[in-house]
């Protein structure tokens, strides 16, 4: 019964990304001539034509909209092949804060970083990049409905397994909501394809690692990412926690609000 259950969920999955192609061909072609007749009522400057136009982008921004998310599906149900290689994570964070520092400033955002130790790990780490891109961004967008705010992106090792941590002081995720974040297709964002932490959790996942969070509505999040650091040696998930959860000595990013030393405790 299991090895059937298996087949179906297999079979149900290769079905999922054959209709996802075949979606994909027609969205192309809808765009492409979308955009051809968006050239050519550019050119007319009668009422008519101008409502016409109005429509036309409207059409083709939701066209746009079902690309991306049948883009993010394929790469989701496809998985990633990973190339391990030993990095210098301290380096890939701190690069990649400096990259999103720019955006982070524009939102009246402080970003910054807290790295303790040496981070040497073996892991695909265009993937990893990835990852964390994903969650800076998902912090950005959290803290832009209350206009300004904080996000601290830490990282330490603890034994074989590396914890990297992104905090933002954003509106927080409802209750409500805390089962069903890592679902494709899932957002409380206008626009969103809903795929981003899924895809953040697929990569983490292939690593041998964990995704987890914590959230107080109103105050902010806590996203955690578990990774072994020799994919070759990594201990078992309920290992990698407890691990985790053991106390550090690093010093807790600043405190502004009551609330907020709620997204600072560990993982249980």
């Amino acid at each position: 019964m299991k090895d059937s259950g298996h087949s179906r969920l297999e079979f149900l999955g290769q079905l999922a990304g054959g209709l996802a192609h075949e979606i994909k061909n027609p969205l192309s072609t809808m765009k492409l001539t979308l955009q051809l007749l968006q050239e050519d009522f550019a050119q007319d400057k009668s009422a008519l034509a101008m409502r016409s136009l109005r429509k036309i982008e409207l059409l083709l921004k939701e066209v746009n909209h079902l690309d991306e998310i049948v883009q993010e599906f394929l790469r989701l149900s496809r998985g990633h092949d990973l190339k391990y290689q030993r990095a210098d994570l301290r380096k890939m964070i701190h690069e990649l804060v400096e990259f999103m520092h720019a955006d982070a400033e524009q939102r009246q955002i402080a970003l910054h970083s807290q790295l303790t130790g040496e981070l040497e790990v073996i892991v695909d780490a265009t993937y990893i990049r990835q990852a964390l891109t994903n969650l800076i961004r998902n912090a950005f967008e959290a803290i832009e409905p209350k206009g300004t705010g904080e996000v601290i992106v830490r990282a330490r090792q603890q034994g074989d397994v590396v914890v990297i941590e992104v905090i933002d002081t954003g509106v927080g995720i409802a209750p409500a909501n805390f089962e069903r974040m890592f679902r494709p297709y899932f957002t409380t964002k206008k626009g969103g394809t809903g795929m981003g932490l899924p895809m953040v959790r697929r990569i983490v996942e292939e690593h041998g690692g964990q995704v987890t969070f914590e959230s107080v509505e109103g105050a902010g999040s806590r996203f955690v990412l578990l990774l072994p650091v020799d994919p070759g040696k990594r201990e078992t998930l309920q290992a990698m926690i407890r691990v985790a959860a053991a106390p550090e000595n690093t010093a807790p990013p600043p405190v502004k609000k009551p609330s907020r030393p709620a997204l600072e405790r560990k993982v249980e």
